[in-house]
C-alpha cells in the first residue's frame, strides 16, 4: 500500500475552489466528527493542527471561533494555558438535529408517488404545506415522495395534488435539469473520487483524521441543503456519494483510533 497525501491535498483544494471559505463551518464539522466521539471537547491546539492542514490560517480560526462563541454555539474553558472547547447546551441541540440527517445510514426506496398541483398552486405553498416531510421538486410542478412516506402524510393534506402511483421509465431533461446545481454535481464527483481513491490506503492517524474532516465536512453541506438524498434517478449522485462515504468511513475511524462512539454513523 501507498500513503495518499496527494488525494488529500486534492480535497483540501476543492475545498478553496468553492469560494470564500466560510471558517466557522468547517470547524462546525470538526466539532461534531472529530471531538463529539471523544468526549465532546477538544484543545485549541488540535483544532489548530486540524486547520492548518487544510490550510485555513491560525488567525482565521480564531476569529471564527469567537463568533461561535459569541453566537452561543461553542463554550470555552482553559486547563493550565491549554484552552478547551466544546459544543453549548444550544449548539449540542442543533448539532444533534443535523447529526441524524448527516450520519443516516443509506437507504434503497423503490417505490415512490408522484403528485402535480392544482393550477395556481406555488411550489412554496406546497413545501410550506409539507415542510416536515419535503417533497423532490421536478421542473416547478411534479411533486415525488417515497411512497412509505406520502402514506404517513397524505391523509389530510392531497387536495389540491393529484396523485400518480407509477413511476415514469424515463426522466426527461427538463425535470433532470432543476434539481441539481453544477457546483453541488460537482461536489458530489469529488466526494466519491475521494473516496474511492482513498479506499485501501495506508494512511497516517492523522491523514485519517483529516480525510474524514475533508468528506464529512462536503457530505454535511450538501445533505443538511439538500435532504433528497435518494431519488428516482438511476444517476442521481447525492445515493452514490452516500453510500461511497459509509464504505470508507469504518477504514478511516480505524485508521485514526477514534473510540466507538463513532462507530454507529452510517449504520
Amino acid at each position: 500500500m501507498r500513503t495518499a497525501p496527494t488525494e488529500i491535498r486534492d480535497l483540501v483544494q476543492h475545498l478553496h475552489a468553492e469560494g470564500r471559505l466560510r471558517v466557522w463551518s468547517v470547524i462546525v464539522t470538526i466539532m461534531g466528527e472529530i471531538a463529539q466521539p471523544n468526549g465532546g471537547e477538544i484543545s485549541m491546539a488540535a483544532l489548530l493542527e486540524i486547520c492548518t492542514a487544510l490550510d485555513i490560517e491560525p488567525q482565521a480560526v480564531r476569529t471564527a471561533m469567537s463568533r461561535l462563541s459569541k453566537d452561543g454555539l461553542v463554550v470555552g474553558k482553559r486547563v493550565g494555558r491549554t484552552a478547551y472547547y466544546q459544543f453549548s447546551v444550544q449548539g449540542l441541540v442543533e448539532y444533534q438535529v443535523a447529526e441524524s440527517v448527516i450520519y443516516a445510514a443509506p437507504q434503497k426506496i423503490d417505490d415512490w408517488t408522484f403528485a402535480f398541483a392544482a393550477d395556481g398552486v406555488s411550489v412554496n405553498a406546497v413545501q410550506q404545506q409539507f415542510e416536515a416531510n419535503p417533497p423532490l421538486v421536478l421542473g416547478g410542478r411534479c411533486y415525488v415522495w417515497p411512497t412509505d412516506v406520502w402514506a404517513q402524510i397524505s391523509h389530510s393534506k392531497a387536495s389540491d395534488l393529484m396523485i400518480f402511483d407509477a413511476r415514469p421509465r424515463d426522466m426527461p431533461i427538463w425535470a433532470r435539469g432543476t434539481i441539481l446545481p453544477v457546483l453541488n454535481s460537482e461536489t458530489c464527483r469529488m466526494i466519491s473520487a475521494g473516496c474511492r481513491t482513498l479506499t485501501g490506503f495506508e494512511l497516517k492517524p492523522n491523514q485519517a483524521v483529516f480525510a474524514r474532516v475533508l468528506l464529512i465536512h462536503f457530505w454535511r453541506r450538501l445533505v443538511l441543503r439538500y435532504p433528497y438524498i435518494e431519488a428516482p434517478i438511476a444517476d442521481w449522485p447525492f445515493s452514490q456519494v452516500h453510500r461511497d462515504i459509509a464504505a470508507i468511513y469504518p477504514q478511516l475511524l480505524n485508521l485514526s483510533g477514534t473510540k466507538q462512539a463513532a462507530e454507529a454513523r452510517f449504520q
